[in-house]
């Protein structure tokens, strides 16, 4: 359940290694994972939660989705993209392989 929040925490230490990362983006990052984990949680256990009716699976299972296309786009093309094309190849290189781990 904590392998995407660390692995943003992963990417924010990348970004601050080369000292171009910036709290936003880590909370931006943090929160989409979150709310990607709690969705699909709540999605998956909805039979076994009596205050989820299960007509709630599909919008939170959507939710879900939309939060991990966010992180997937913030990776590949908004600041986290823009921030790490400034750094050495090694970082670019390190930043690029886990952003496939993540997207795959």
């Amino acid at each position: 359940l904590i392998t995407v929040p660390l692995q943003v925490s992963e990417f924010y230490l990348i970004l601050a290694a080369i000292g171009v990362a910036s709290a936003a983006l880590f909370w931006r990052l943090f929160g989409a994972s979150l709310v990607m984990l709690v969705a699909g949680f709540l999605s998956e256990s909805s039979d076994s939660i009596d205050a989820i009716s299960s007509s709630m699976e599909w919008p939170l299972f959507i939710v879900g989705v939309l939060a991990w296309v966010y992180i997937i786009y913030e990776l590949w093309a908004g600041e986290a993209k823009e921030k790490v094309s400034e750094a050495s190849e090694g970082t670019q290189f390190a930043f690029k392989a886990m952003a496939i781990i993540l997207t795959v």
